[in-house]
């Protein structure tokens, strides 16, 4: 049930559904989804985990705001991290990984090509973390999911601005590409320019909107 109850509370974030600095009241989302209070209390507390919601001290919960620092700082940290496992995972790579990956690729695109933005984000996310997988450290492994779902809600915002899926797809490809060459340098450089191309975007983005504040409009938490 709380798995259930973070999907949920978790998609109607990403989709602004819940915009930045909304109240996250317990008892409102058990009412909406027909859960008991623990489950939710248990997703709200995964949320805050992840960034996406803040308690504000004798106050109740509330989306996390949107801001132009908080994104660059999460984006610097997974680009460091996320270059060491790709540069990892390089060195094992296989044709039957890049098979694989090929798969939840064309799945990925798919899934935003009819519209199915849900999937399209459970596939992208799928397909980051199967690639550091290749890397076998624990270590990575643990790190790396929270930084990623931490970063969903810029990536999201990023969709309308980069173009169709076929152009994510070739980004996504590209890395593939280096890793079955076992071309480590060339796999992590083109990983941290698909990261920063996200942080571009989205810094225009928020500068144009937000009067130059960094922040989203509409952040009431502010």
């Amino acid at each position: 049930m709380a798995e259930i109850a973070w999907l949920e509370i978790r998609e109607r974030i990403l989709t602004g559904q819940l915009p930045p600095g909304a109240p996250v009241g317990l008892k409102e989302q058990a009412d909406r989804l027909g859960l008991s209070i623990m489950p939710v209390r248990d997703a709200v507390n995964r949320l805050k985990h992840e960034g996406l919601i803040v308690q504000i001290p004798q106050r109740e919960s509330f989306v996390s705001p949107i801001t132009l620092e908080d994104m660059e700082d999460i984006y610097a940290v997974r680009a460091a991290i996320e270059a060491i496992a790709v540069v990892r995972s390089c060195e094992t790579f296989s044709r039957a990984d890049y098979d694989n990956l090929l798969r939840v690729l064309d799945e990925f695109t798919a899934a935003y090509e009819r519209e199915d933005a849900r999937s399209g984000r459970e596939l992208h996310r799928r397909f980051h973390l199967d690639l550091y997988a290749i890397a076998k450290s624990p270590t990575l492994s643990r790190l790396i999911p929270p930084l990623i779902d931490a970063t969903e809600r810029y990536r999201t915002m990023s969709q309308t601005l980069r173009g169709p899926a076929r152009q994510r797809r070739a980004e996504h490809l590209a890395i593939l590409d280096a890793c079955l060459g076992h071309d480590a340098e060339a796999a992590r450089g083109l990983l941290v320019e698909h990261l920063n191309r996200t942080v571009k975007d989205v810094r225009a983005f928020l500068e144009a909107t937000s009067g130059g504040t960094g922040a989203a409009p509409g952040d009431r938490t502010s």
